[in-house]
């Protein structure tokens, strides 16, 4: 009985279903740049984050509303904002993606001028996962670069 009891745990440790969260934890991450800030869709953001969701900023932590004024800021900002996601890394429950972002900043809206300048920025985000859902965010934009664009 205690050899299989060790077998079944020894299973289910290697079951594909165990290792199948990092992947899902990409796909996850992926749809907050790809249809979040690409699209504007927030469809199914309860399935995304999770309820005690904090980002954590330079000067502050924020809200996953907050975190969603944010994008929709850059978005009203940007009406033809797209979005690419460069490459992501993931280890255990973190993962990392490097993205960027171009559009025309046609709207005075998320602490951009709307003068029509053509705008481009590119930032990494990581974000820590617990049960499938995004519980933490760290995000670092080239707010160098995109001052330079504005002016």
């Amino acid at each position: 009985m205690a050899a299989a009891g060790l077998a079944l745990a020894l299973g289910l440790s290697l079951c594909p279903i165990t290792r199948a969260g990092t992947a899902d934890n990409v796909r996850t991450a992926k749809r907050v740049f790809l249809e979040y800030m690409a699209e504007g869709s927030f469809h199914g953001v309860g399935d995304i984050y999770g309820p005690d969701f904090v980002a954590h900023g330079a000067s502050a932590e924020y809200t996953q509303e907050q975190d969603r004024a944010a994008t929709l800021s850059w978005r009203a900002a940007m009406p033809d904002l797209q979005v690419i996601v460069e490459r992501t890394v993931a280890d255990k429950d973190l993962v990392a993606v490097h993205w960027k972002a171009v559009g025309t900043n046609t709207v005075a809206a998320g602490g951009m001028p709307g003068k029509g300048d053509r705008i481009g920025i590119e930032g990494m985000t990581f974000f820590r996962f617990a049960g499938g859902r995004i519980v933490e965010e760290w995000s670092v934009i080239d707010v160098a670069t995109l001052r330079k664009q504005l002016h």
